[in-house]
């Protein structure tokens, strides 16, 4: 399933220079996962979607549309084969290990042979999908109707809806027993239970928020926009980074990854937890 790339020397050098930095082991530290200069001609024709994940395997996960990619220090291979017909839009991991795929209006699972295989159709093209602990969640990231709705997907194949926003709901995630949905500049938490909705965190009309991710461990929901990176936890907002604004992040193994699906870069800063004054 993996087909390895042709990969720069760069990333082996820069293997052995963050091997040298990594002996601070509490120090905050930035590790340059990709940038383009890392790419081969054929990757640099093609662009990322802002979408990022991490796989069982603990590779972090890209995709161009028509394929899936594997990257680790050491260099970057395919994952699969290469999906024919619409491409995909979005994607993530369910909680043990399977890589679900939004492909136009349809839900797609990589099977065994690493080919796609549809699972559902959804209500909607190009929906958004992120993992859960028991389910998957679907929601609209586009449209004209002022209805964007988010689903509860569960095995066997069917899905609930669980609220309505007048708004594109651009991500969600799940922290202890609460849902974050990232909804134009506000940060919303969402009790499937009661059904109330109410805003955590708000930024100015024209921030609107990129990405969303959560340190579990420490309880921390880091917090994308145009203009950096921001950290929440027990009602307190943090400004973290305006270095990598307008990313798309993934909190794993102690760092924060930052991705820039536009120049391709990668940056994760080891250790963001120690640094952050609530």
């Amino acid at each position: 399933m993996k087909k390895p790339i042709i990969y720069s020397l760069v990333i082996l050098c820069l293997f052995f220079v963050q091997s040298a930095i990594a002996q601070k082991k509490d120090s905050l530290r930035y590790e340059v996962m990709l940038n383009s200069n890392m790419l081969d001609s054929t990757l640099k024709k093609n662009r990322f979607i802002s979408a990022i994940d991490i796989s069982p395997g603990k590779y972090i996960t890209l995709s161009t549309g028509d394929k899936v990619y594997l990257l680790g220090w050491g260099g970057m291979s395919q994952l699969g084969n290469r999906i024919e017909g619409n491409p995909i839009s979005s994607f993530a991991y369910t909680k043990d290990g399977l890589l679900m795929a939004i492909r136009n209006n349809v839900l797609s699972c990589m099977n065994s042979q690493g080919n796609l295989d549809t699972l559902v159709q959804l209500p909607r093209a190009n929906m958004g999908v992120a993992a859960g602990k028991d389910v998957m969640y679907l929601f609209d990231q586009s449209g004209n109707d002022k209805q964007y709705k988010l689903y509860a997907f569960a095995k066997g194949g069917k899905y609930k809806q669980l609220l309505v926003s007048p708004r594109p709901i651009t991500t969600v995630v799940e922290m202890s027993d609460s849902l974050y949905l990232a909804i134009g500049s506000g940060v919303f938490s969402f009790s499937p239970k009661s059904n109330a909705l109410n805003l955590v965190a708000g930024f100015q009309k024209e921030s609107e928020i990129k990405s969303m991710t959560v340190d579990s461990k420490n309880g921390i929901l880091y917090i994308a926009t145009q203009e950096g990176v921001y950290a929440f936890q027990d009602n307190s907002l943090v400004y973290v980074t305006g270095d990598f604004g307008g990313g798309m992040i993934k909190y794993f193994n102690g760092g924060l990854i930052i991705f820039n699906p536009v120049t391709c870069d990668i940056i994760r800063i080891v250790n963001i937890d120690k640094s952050i004054k609530f």
